[in-house]
């Protein structure tokens, strides 16, 4: 859990972002992701990543034969993102664009995508974020089209609450005073996805409960209700 309190502390220096997401995660971070690619996608999807930062998941999901388009708000990790997909040879298979999760809006069209994947996100969303990009989550997924989401959330125990809070207070205090600001965990998510018209397929959580994996499914549009 330790990983996604440090994110934005290893944000500010993102070319140790890699080694050191994935360490201070135990190697969760990089499982998940390739857990993610190998259950979900497939050769020719079309899959949205959101905050793709220095690239990772969105290479995976080109190696797997997918087009992909990421995008984030951080203009060192793209920069970091290009020389690794570069470096791949996989330039014609990842599109990468500097934005924000709230100008989706402004940029992607109705049904573009099989997929769309986001780690270590939504947590650094309000909730009236949250609602706006899983609703244009919806608008851009294709029928029948998944989401997928991996994140710190809330364990459901007493115990492990306890366990997190413990660990997370004093890495948010630190990583406040490195980097002015905070992470929170990830809330209510499954009700979130389906206030947004998304159907939850599958999900599980690991580290003691304190990071979830969600799958959901897009059904019928809402405009052709």
């Amino acid at each position: 859990m330790a990983s996604y309190v440090f994110m934005k502390v290893l944000e500010s220096s993102a070319q140790r972002y890699d080694v050191g997401i994935n360490i201070l995660s135990l190697g969760q971070s990089n499982k998940v992701k390739r857990d993610i690619v190998k259950s979900y996608i497939t050769v020719d999807d079309r899959v949205l990543d959101i905050g793709c930062g220095t690239g990772t998941l969105s290479i995976l999901c080109a190696e797997k034969g997918a087009a992909v388009t990421g995008f984030d708000i951080s203009p060192k990790m793209l920069d970091i993102a290009r020389r690794k997909i570069q470096e791949r040879n996989l330039t014609d298979r990842v599109q990468l664009k500097e934005m924000g999760a709230i100008e989706m809006d402004k940029v992607f069209d109705n049904e573009e995508f099989d997929k769309i994947v986001s780690t270590l996100v939504f947590s650094e969303l309000y909730p009236d974020e949250q609602k706006y990009v899983l609703a244009e989550a919806y608008r851009v997924l294709k029928c029948g089209g998944l989401i997928i989401v991996a994140d710190e959330i809330r364990p459901d125990s007493l115990a492990k609450r306890i366990l997190q809070l413990l660990v997370r207070v004093p890495l948010m205090v630190i990583t406040y005073i490195l980097t002015q600001t905070s992470t929170k965990v990830l809330k209510d998510i499954n009700s979130r996805l389906t206030d947004a018209g998304f159907e939850t397929v599958y999900q599980k959580t690991s580290l003691l409960g304190s990071c979830g994996l969600y799958v959901a499914r897009k059904g019928q549009p809402k405009w052709d209700l």
